[in-house]
Formats: structure tokens, sequence, C-alpha cells
């Protein structure tokens, strides 16, 4: 009876040396899962950890399978895996890891209509009591606002790794600003007032005689979310910054934490509810594009030209809105600047207008809101009139008497001097001559 407990003793203790061996069943604990960003129905990229327990010592890591409520992953595959590793007793934050092990990546694959996401690996690392298992993974499509459960498996093919995490999706961040713009154009016929602000509301008062008085009004809500990071590193310039006119604009953003590392894939610029014509800007009429490394330079000057990796020029949203794509060929870095410089721009009323614009505008998280200018154009009021009366040009009056033998012409300039004193000068030097020829003929 002694000889039969011994041999199942060492029975069972063989069954679990091979299953520490194979990664058969590991146990894990203190999982997390995280997205960024984490705003509701965005694409994001999302984090994965799991702590593995003091039992699985030994074991190989095969595989992870991650199990969500409503997330969206049907779009993750291989190529979207960013980081796979182990952080060797857990002892670095986030997603940091102490062990690569891409290398070892085999499959990726969703399933259960795309709320399950299944990783495999070759075994070729051991866990142990204490590592966390990192992988970090794009592409995902967050769910609504809320808090859900995600379950997440440490080599699943054999179970026993199971474990939990919470995932937040919060409610947009959105910043409405109302701004009041004025603009007083006065002749001698007419006043035109011109009131626009943003939320946006524009009211048009024109008064082309005392009886007749005519009033638009215009409103229109721009809503944009932005990262608080970036929100002072975008503009927009108008060149020249007349208003009404066919023009060239130049856009510029500084690159926040959103697209550290990322490759540069495109650049959107918003205009809606500034008055502003973009229909006509095409492929061709980018004259620059590029990245300011650093943004050490000023104006739009830049580091490294990137048209030709220009890929597509399109408007949307009746010419108001300006998409520019890219190949991804060039990486930003985190204070790096893009340049985009185009012409075609037709500009509307001069004011002061938000403008936002988004940087990798597939997968945002690169927002911002830049200030564009537009100047009203320069005019003069002209009268034609006869003699006695004044011709005003500028702020330059001239009295002017016309039709007579002799000319004398007052010019008053702003400071109050006088020109009249030339034009007695030359009446008497003509007497003078007239008497001299006389009295030769005598």
């Amino acid at each position: 009876m002694s000889s039969l407990s011994t041999r199942t003793s060492a029975l069972l203790a063989a069954v679990v040396a091979v299953g520490l061996l194979t990664g058969a069943a590991v146990a894990a604990t203190e999982g997390s899962v995280t997205a960024d960003p984490n705003t509701p129905e965005t694409t994001a990229t999302h984090t994965a950890t799991a702590t593995i327990d003091g039992s699985a010592a030994g074991a190989s890591w095969n595989g992870l399978e991650i199990s969500y409520e409503q997330t969206d992953v049907s779009n993750v595959g291989q190529n979207d895996i960013a980081k796979i590793g182990i952080d060797r007793g857990d002892d670095a934050p986030g997603d940091t890891v102490d062990v690569d092990i891409s290398n070892d990546l085999s499959s990726v694959s969703a399933n259960s209509d795309g709320t399950v996401l299944t990783i495999g690996l070759g075994g070729n690392y051991n866990l142990g009591s204490g590592d966390e298992v990192v992988v970090v993974y794009e592409d995902v499509q967050n769910p609504p606002a809320g808090t859900y459960t995600v379950g997440l498996d440490v080599n699943y093919q054999s179970s026993g790794g199971e474990t939990s995490a919470a995932l937040t999706i919060e409610s947009d961040t959105t910043t409405t600003t109302t701004t009041t713009q004025t603009t007083t154009q006065t002749t001698t016929q007419s006043t035109q007032t011109t009131t626009a602000s943003t939320t946006r509301t524009t009211t048009t008062t024109e008064t082309s005689d005392p009886t007749t008085t005519r009033t638009t009004e215009t409103t229109q809500t721009t809503t944009t979310t932005q990262s608080a990071e970036d929100a002072r590193h975008a503009s927009v310039v108008s060149m020249p910054a007349t208003s009404n006119a066919s023009v060239t604009h130049g856009a510029m953003a500084v690159v926040g934490s959103a697209n550290d590392g990322s490759s540069w894939t495109g650049f959107q610029i918003d205009y809606r509810g500034t008055g502003v014509d973009a229909s006509n800007v095409g492929q061709n009429d980018i004259t620059r594009i590029g990245i300011d490394r650093g943004n050490d330079s000023a104006g739009t000057t830049v580091d490294v030209n990137v048209s030709d990796d220009l890929s597509s020029v399109s408007v949307s949203g009746d010419g108001e809105v300006v998409t520019v794509g890219l190949g991804g060929n060039y990486d930003l870095s985190l204070g790096d600047q893009i340049v985009v410089v185009y012409e075609g721009v037709e500009n509307g009323a001069a004011g002061t207008y938000e403008v936002p614009v988004d940087v990798n505008h597939q997968s945002s998280g690169g927002t911002a809101v830049a200030t564009l200018a537009v100047a009203e154009n320069s005019t003069a009021t002209q009268t034609t009139v006869n003699a006695d009366q004044t011709t005003t040009t500028g702020d330059t009056t001239t009295a002017a008497i016309t039709d007579t033998e002799t000319s004398t012409t007052t010019e008053t300039t702003d400071s109050g001097g006088s020109t009249s004193g030339f034009g007695v000068a030359v009446a008497v030097v003509a007497l003078l001559s007239v008497a001299l020829l006389a009295r030769r003929d005598n």
C-alpha cells in the first residue's frame, strides 16, 4: 500500500512538471486594459497587461486572449501589434517591457463578431512568478462611453490564466468658444455694420437711405474637440490677409504627444463658419509641405520637404474642409511643426476666425484650434467736383479752380500747410514777361 502511494505521488509530480514546462496552464492576476484616446466610438490604441501569479513559474508563454463586451477589434491584425513583451517582476510602469518577444508572434485573429482578440505565440519565452505580460495593439474601435469588463486569458489554449480588467471610455470633452467680431465701413451713401460671432451668429444691417433697412441673421454652431496640450500650437496665415480676395494660406501645427513617433499620414483644415472658400484647392496648389524639426525656424520654413510623399488633396463641406493625405513615409516627433502652404483660397469678410486643424485626422488625437485673421481691403472715396468744391481721396483734401486763363491751385494737407504762394508767383512772372515784350516792340 505504501509502495502504491509512492508511485502515485511520483506520477502526479511528473504530470505537474510537464504542464509547467509546456505552458499548459498559467494563472494570472491584476489585469488592465486602457485606450488611447479613450473617447467614444473612435479608432484607438489599446494596451492590455496581466501579472502572472506564483503557480505559473517556468511556463512558456504561447498565447493571450482578450474578450471585450462591445469593443470592435475586427480590423486588428498581426501588423497592428505595436508592442508585445514581458516586464520581469512587474517593476516598470505603463507598457514598459524588459523582454521584447515580437519575434515570437505567430498569429493574430478576431472572432465572436469582432469582440475577441486572439494572439498566438511560438512559446519560446518562459514566464516567471510576478512577471507582467504586455500587449499594445492599434486599429481598435472604441465602444460608446461607459465602463466595460474585459476578460484576459494568458495561455488560453489550456486556460487557467483568466483574469479581468475594467475598460473606461469617457464622454467627449468639447470646448465651445463664442467670439464677436465687428467691422464697420462708412461711405457717403450708406452705412454697413457686420457682426460675426462663433457659435456662429452673423448679423448684417444695411441702410441705403433713411427709410430702407435690411437685416440678415445667420447662426451656426461649431463644436471642436481639442487636446489641451496642443491647443496653443497651431496657426493659419493668409498671404496677403485681404478680405474677399484669392490668396495663399499657410497652415501649421506643432506635434503633440498623441502623434509622437507616428508616421505623418494626413492633415485637415476646417474653415467652416469663416467665409473661406477652398473649393479650388487641389494637389497642384500645394506649394510647400514639410516638417520643421523642433519648431526652431520662423514662418513656413521647413527642414524636411515631404512633397514626394503627398498622395491626395480633397475639399469637402461645400469647399470649407481641406484634407491632405500623405503616404506615411516620414515620422513625426514631439515638438516638430508641420507646414502646408497652398494657393487658390478665397477669403471671405474681414474678421478673426477660429480654424480647427487635425494632424493625422484618420486617427485623431492631434487636434488644435488656430486663429485666422483677415483684414479689410483699404478703400478710397473720390468725388469729381467743379470750382469751389472739394475732391477727397484718402486723407488729402484739394480745392481746385478750373477753366480760367490763369490757374491758381491750393493744396491743403493734414499738417495745415499751403502751396498757394506758388500759384501767385507764376502769375507775376507771366505779367512781367508780357510787359518786357511790349517794351521791346516800342
